[in-house]
């Protein structure tokens, strides 16, 4: 993936709720210049999985962009379950739903369970709730992942004529 610089340095700040980066530290991370819709257009830095694969590095990372500053050239990651707000298309923040806290004891996972936590604890720092968080999330998404791939595969082809962008604003305008 061409973001996946961007989504390891993320997944590494396991200590860190929120990091606000520069479009320069977010470049020297990729290791190349942003695209100019970056610099220009606020829908570049939505929380927007679909058709981004920007966005899909933060999102998969367990983080969503919180704050953005395209005149200092800013922008602020929040860990996923802190976010009570994010950059949307619309260039208005949409409000998130209070965190919920789950608790369960270590000793209630296996110890293959225990040795995973270990070993990202180990490859990417932090702790083992931040590498459980991660964990989880990577599951979730890999979940979906493969329930879009099969839906694509099982949906019949749309006409030429339908654009798909308008049907997802569409879906998402009506709720």
């Amino acid at each position: 993936m061409k973001y996946e610089p961007l989504k390891r340095h993320l997944e590494g700040l396991f200590s860190r709720g929120e990091v606000r980066l520069s479009f320069t530290e977010i470049e020297r991370i990729l290791g190349f210049a942003l695209p100019r819709s970056a610099y220009e257009h606020q829908a570049w830095w939505s929380n927007t999985r679909a058709g981004h694969s920007h966005a899909a590095a933060w999102l998969d990372a367990g983080w969503k962009t919180a704050a953005l500053d395209r005149a200092a050239r800013k922008v602020s990651f929040v860990k996923g379950g802190l976010a009570r707000s994010g950059v949307s298309e619309e260039s208005a923040p949409f409000l998130r739903d209070k965190p919920t806290v789950v608790a369960f004891p270590l000793d209630a996972l296996g110890e293959r369970a225990v040795r995973m936590l270990d070993e990202h604890v180990k490859t990417h720092g932090g702790d083992r709730a931040g590498a459980c968080i991660a964990l989880l999330d990577q599951l979730a998404n890999d979940r979906l992942v493969a329930l879009v791939e099969w839906f694509q595969k099982a949906s019949p082809p749309l006409p030429a004529d339908v654009d798909v962008v308008d049907l997802i604003r569409e879906d998402r305008d009506a709720r």
